[in-house]
């Protein structure tokens, strides 16, 4: 088992569903238990990066080929590839876009089954308090992010006494009013 990271080079200018999406894609016959997403801050601009915990083969050449950029096996270089991967691997921050258990997560769970069933450390309300039989709707989309070593799922308080996800799949673009 090898943590793996990368720099990818996505098109254009997109949110963060439709990059996951690019992503997921380019890792698509990867075995790869643990995939997140990370802001490298450590140069004058800041860039996205990918960490994958990768359970079997993989053809690197090949994955940076479909990341359109440089993907590293964990070491101790100081490329963004690399300290992608350590922050992966150590799981201090970003966001989880492939996780253990995640396609059981669909419907709406008690936030205690939500922990039981996946990789998922806690269930955090983002203005409330959660209970363990709280039920969460997770609307078949789930990205929990990766802090100080645990996974949170970041959960609101929604219509109808459920919680929900914080992130949206499909969040609506602001226009300003128009």
């Amino acid at each position: 088992m090898t943590w793996l990271g990368a720099v990818p080079a996505l098109p254009g200018e997109h949110g963060a569903a439709h990059v996951d999406a690019l992503l997921l894609a380019a890792l698509a016959g990867v075995a790869a238990d643990f995939v997140c997403t990370h802001t490298d801050r450590s140069g004058t601009v800041a860039v996205t990066t990918l960490s994958a915990h990768v359970t079997g083969d993989v053809d690197v050449d090949r994955l940076a080929g479909a990341l359109g950029g440089p993907v590293a096996v964990l070491d101790d270089s100081g490329t963004p590839a690399a300290r992608a991967a350590r922050a992966g691997r150590d799981r201090r921050d970003g966001r989880c876009v492939r996780f253990p258990g995640q396609s059981a997560l669909t419907g709406t769970h008690p936030a205690a089954e939500v922990v039981a069933v996946s990789a998922i450390d806690r269930v955090v309300g983002i203005g409330v308090e959660v209970a363990p039989t709280d039920p969460v709707r997770t609307l078949g989309f789930l990205r929990p992010v990766c802090r100080d070593g645990e996974l949170l799922l970041l959960v609101e308080p929604a219509v109808g006494g459920v919680l929900r996800p914080a992130e949206a799949e499909s969040p609506h673009q602001c226009r300003g009013g128009h």
